[in-house]
């Protein structure tokens, strides 16, 4: 076909996937209140060997919080840096409530919850998108954010910005993503864009937390990140076009 480049799926890639679960709760106490930790996780790694790199950066790119597996020099498979984040996780939680709700006897207040879920699909050239949706609930406070990561299957990397755009180009970057901003909020200025609650207190950046695919390139901005809470997460998708002289390919 003339002017189509063909990008190999996963599968023609001979990219294999592999699917870690785990749903598991504990019991602060005995008590009828039941408080409680719970943890479940729904992760996706590699199956194929050479991508054990990946597999590793996974693991420690902030899926996992708080990153227990940092706190050791041992290497962990997938598995068994799954199984060993959830005992540390779930004994710091016993280590740091069992005081607290002895003293107030509230089961909602001493009940927290982490759950990840995970997805995997074709990105821009030989890159993959992985995205993470997390909750992170403590008592009657819920946090939900997304964790946005493109694994280079060729340098088996996590590829940042500055893997992919030519030096200096921030500035027209952080341009195009406040232009987008103005049109979603239908406002016309930087300042504009300010009234409305966005970049209140710093100055309009691009995030390293993004989606890069074929024709166009989202930042995803977590909750209370650019704007207040209440506007949740915020999406802001660039046309690669719009950006096509910074790309380094």
């Amino acid at each position: 076909m003339i002017g189509c480049k063909h990008h190999p799926t996963m599968k023609e890639m001979g990219v294999v996937l592999d699917t870690l679960t785990t749903d598991t709760t504990a019991i602060l106490s005995d008590s009828a209140l039941q408080a409680h930790c719970s943890v479940s996780l729904q992760l996706l790694t590699f199956a194929n060997k050479e991508y054990a790199p990946l597999n590793d950066s996974l693991l420690h790119a902030d899926i996992l919080s708080p990153d227990y597996l940092s706190l050791s020099d041992r290497h962990f498979s997938p598995r068994e840096a799954v199984d060993s984040f959830v005992r540390r996780y779930i004994d710091d939680y016993r280590e740091f409530y069992t005081g607290i709700y002895t003293d107030e006897a509230n089961a909602e207040a001493a009940s927290i919850s982490f759950k990840v879920k995970t997805s995997m699909e074709e990105g821009k050239d030989s890159t993959l998108s992985y995205m993470a949706k997390i909750s992170n609930c403590q008592g009657a406070i819920t946090t939900d954010y997304t964790v946005c990561l493109n694994l280079d299957l060729a340098t088996k990397r996590i590829l940042r910005l500055e893997d992919i755009f030519v030096h200096g180009a921030e500035r027209s970057i952080t341009d195009a993503i406040v232009s987008k901003l103005q049109k979603q909020a239908a406002v016309k200025s930087l300042e504009e864009l300010r009234q409305a609650g966005f970049f209140i207190n710093s100055e309009p950046y691009p995030t390293q937390n993004f989606i890069l695919k074929d024709n166009t390139i989202t930042f995803v901005y977590v909750m209370g990140e650019i704007a207040d809470r209440s506007k949740g997460e915020i999406e802001v998708e660039v046309k690669n076009s719009d950006l096509k002289n910074l790309f380094k390919r």
